[in-house]
C-alpha cells in the first residue's frame, strides 16, 4: 500500500470516523461508476453504500495486503455479482412460502419485523462462534472473499479456512434451523451458504 493509504487504513482500523469520511469521499465516485458497469444507477448507489458500511463494521477483521482501493473495488464487484445472482434467484424463486406484504417491505427497502428478528437471530448465532471462526465467516460470506484470499490475509492454509467455514455453517444450521429458508432468501441469495 502507498504511505497515504497505509496511514488512512491504520486510522480506519483504530475506528477513526474522520478517516472513514475521507475514505468515502476519496473512493465513492469511482466505486459508484464502477458498480454502474454491472447494475443500474440506483442499485449501484445502494451497493456502494453497503460496501462502505460492511467495510466499517468489519474494519477490525480486515487485513489488506495489496492496496486499499483494490480491496474496495473487489468488494464492490463481489457485491454487484451477488446482486445479479440474487435477481436471477428472485425471478425463479417461488414466493408461495413468503407473505407478499413482506416482500413489498423488502422491495421498498424498509426493514420488516421478520427481517429485524432474523438479524438478531443471525447475530446471536454468530456470537456463539469462536472468534477465528466468526472472522473467517464474515470475510467469506459478508465481504465476499474467496478462501484463498482469506488464507493469504490471515496467514493460514486454505484448508484451515475451509475448516472454519464448515464449523461456522454447522453452528448456523443448528442455531437457525427454523429460519433457514427465509434467511437464505434475504441474506444469502445466490451464495453457497448451505
Amino acid at each position: 500500500m502507498t504511505d497515504l493509504s497505509n496511514h488512512l487504513y491504520s486510522k480506519l482500523k483504530a475506528g477513526n470516523k474522520y478517516a472513514f469520511q475521507e475514505l468515502f469521499e476519496e473512493y465513492y465516485t469511482s466505486l459508484y461508476f464502477y458498480a454502474c458497469k454491472f447494475v443500474d444507477d440506483d442499485l449501484a448507489r445502494d451497493l456502494v453504500h453497503d460496501v462502505f458500511m460492511i467495510f466499517w463494521q468489519n474494519k477490525e477483521h480486515i487485513t489488506i495486503k495489496s492496496s486499499l482501493s483494490a480491496y474496495l473495488f473487489r468488494m464492490v464487484r463481489n457485491k454487484c455479482l451477488q446482486e445479479i445472482e440474487s435477481q436471477k434467484v428472485k425471478d425463479t424463486y417461488s414466493t408461495e412460502s413468503l407473505n407478499l406484504d413482506e416482500l413489498a417491505y423488502y422491495n421498498d427497502g424498509i426493514k420488516s419485523i421478520i427481517e429485524i428478528e432474523l438479524e438478531e437471530k443471525l447475530k446471536e448465532a454468530m456470537d456463539k462462534m469462536p472468534d477465528g471462526c466468526r472472522q473467517v465467516f464474515v470475510m467469506s460470506r459478508f465481504n465476499g472473499l474467496k478462501n484463498k484470499e482469506i488464507a493469504e490475509q490471515l496467514g493460514v492454509s486454505v484448508k484451515a479456512v475451509e475448516k472454519q467455514i464448515t464449523k461456522a455453517l454447522k453452528i448456523l444450521k443448528l442455531e437457525l434451523k427454523e429460519y433457514l429458508p427465509l434467511l437464505m432468501y434475504i441474506y444469502f441469495k445466490g451464495s453457497d451458504f448451505l
